[in-house]
């Protein structure tokens, strides 16, 4: 199949709501790589960052759905200061989170004003850990997270085996590489005569592909050079996004798993 075709029915699907029961969705995890460099408009500045499910049995999140974080002192803003020195603001209470793309990705959004106020040249999140999300309460809520629920996800996404994600090292690595590139498509003017408009280019320079991930993550970006029909951000978005989440499913379902007796 075509892989234009596949990123056109990926993004019809993309539209479709996920579940039409009226029950809380899964919990989620972030899995943040390094600082993560904001982009600010019309008073709001937000960053994408890449998440699990934590909860198999429940539903995936519809887009949109809000959620708080479960220790939000573990979320900051920070950036340099006018003397040199690194600031760093605990805000984990103050950001909006929401589910970007089902369980894969997760936006968070920070006022301006308060990014503004902390006076630094280069504002970013930076995530310290594993954070945990929680979907905000709905009212009706059919079957609720309750605090057994949320404490049981939570316990064993902190405890989880490190040995889980060394066998995932390479998907989560080729995953960060692309959300790397997704956060910063805003920042960047894409070269419509060359494969992906440059976008590789313009974000890791030269560098060679022998850090974890880099393969993985070229050997499909290289696909979206050669079959993508126009190259604006739209679509070169779409298709580091359908990796971005490829990436994140194989990490997802070794979480799972590990889990499971026998497997």
């Amino acid at each position: 199949m075509k892989f234009r075709l596949i990123l056109a029915t990926a993004a019809f699907c993309a539209a479709l709501p996920i579940s039409l029961a009226n029950a809380a969705p899964q919990l989620l995890g972030l899995f943040a790589h390094n600082r993560l460099p904001l982009h600010c408009v019309d008073g709001t500045c937000t960053v994408e960052v890449s998440a699990i499910c934590l909860q198999e049995e429940r539903d995936m999140p519809a887009w949109g759905t809000a959620y708080r974080a479960i220790q939000p002192d573990r979320v900051a803003l920070t950036g340099t200061g006018p003397n040199g020195t690194v600031i760093k603001l605990p805000i984990g209470e103050r950001i909006h989170f929401e589910s970007d793309r089902g369980s894969w990705s997760v936006k968070i959004s920070i006022p301006a004003a308060a990014v503004a106020a902390l006076g630094v040249s280069d504002p970013a999140l930076a995530i310290d850990g594993r954070v945990a999300l929680s979907p905000v309460p709905i009212s009706n809520d059919l079957n609720p997270q309750t605090e057994t629920d949320i404490d049981v996800a939570v316990a064993t996404f902190e405890a989880s085996s490190g040995a889980v994600l060394v066998t995932a090292a390479e998907d989560m690595a080729a995953a960060h590489i692309f959300n790397k590139m997704i956060n910063a498509l805003p920042h960047v003017t894409l070269d419509k005569d060359k494969p992906a408009g440059d976008l590789w280019r313009k974000v890791y320079g030269s560098k060679a592909l022998d850090q974890p991930g880099m393969k993985s993550a070229a050997t499909y970006y290289k696909r979206c050079g050669h079959e993508l029909l126009f190259v604006d951000q739209p679509t070169v978005r779409r298709c580091l996004e359908l990796g971005h989440d490829e990436f994140l499913t194989a990490i997802n379902r070794r979480y799972w798993d590990a889990g499971k007796p026998g497997v």
